[in-house]
């Protein structure tokens, strides 16, 4: 393992597979920091465009499952009027990066952040309008507990979007050697039933090519949307 650090302070890692790969489910300390950084850039497309198809609107309530290091929330608040927005996290290290990041969202209460797991989390049935997770899946204890926990926060009638990477994808990423849970489309959709959910739509998201190339080239994804019922 290499580390650096930049003109801004932050630490860099240029890290082994063994290292990174385990730091990807709950980013922490130093390292986490920069894994936390390395995530918003190389999953930025999908986190925009996953977004993009929760369609928020005027005076919502939106949950983020597993949202990271927050640099994305000041876009999101950007999309509509008066949006309340609250994100979770199993890290304290992402969810501290996330308050220092949007202090002042936090201090004027149009922003929550949370140490929560997605199985366990501490709202009040129907307390939000939509609900979003991306690349987070992978990582839950039990995919139609956390599904069902978030259709008790959801209204009726409320949206989720997940998106998470295809299992053809997934083969070629150095991860598939650690266990991680990819999910095909079959099995997203049962579980989004069991839950709760309907009117279930999944498409097909390949992400843009980057600059410089990722070195396993571009990733695709599932793009789920669903409604609870």
């Amino acid at each position: 393992m290499r580390e650096t650090t930049g003109p801004s302070g932050e630490v860099t890692a240029d890290l082994e597979e063994s290292i990174l790969l385990p730091q990807l489910s709950c980013p922490a300390g130093k390292i986490g920091v920069a894994v936390g950084a390395m995530l918003e850039r190389s999953n930025h497309a999908v986190i925009m465009t996953s977004f993009d198809l929760l369609d928020l609107h005027a005076n919502e309530r939106v949950l983020e499952v597993g949202l990271g290091n927050g640099g994305h929330i000041a876009f999101v608040l950007d999309q509509a009027e008066r949006l309340r927005f609250t994100g979770i996290d199993i890290s304290p290290t992402m969810i501290a990066a996330a308050r220092s990041r949007n202090a002042a969202f936090v201090r004027d209460g149009r922003v929550r952040l949370e140490i929560a797991d997605v199985v366990a989390m501490p709202f009040s049935a129907a307390s939000f309008d939509k609900a979003v997770t991306s690349n987070s899946t992978y990582f839950w204890p039990d995919l139609p507990a956390g599904l069902k926990e978030i259709r008790r926060v959801l209204r009726v009638e409320g949206t989720l979007v997940i998106a998470a990477i295809t299992p053809e994808a997934a083969i070629e990423m150095p991860f598939a050697e650690y266990g991680f849970t990819v999910h095909d489309a079959a099995a997203l959709e049962a579980a989004c039933l069991a839950a709760g959910f309907d009117r279930i739509g999944i498409t097909r998201y390949l992400e843009p090519l980057s600059d410089p190339p990722q070195e396993h080239g571009p990733r695709e994804f599932y793009l789920l949307r669903a409604c609870a019922v």
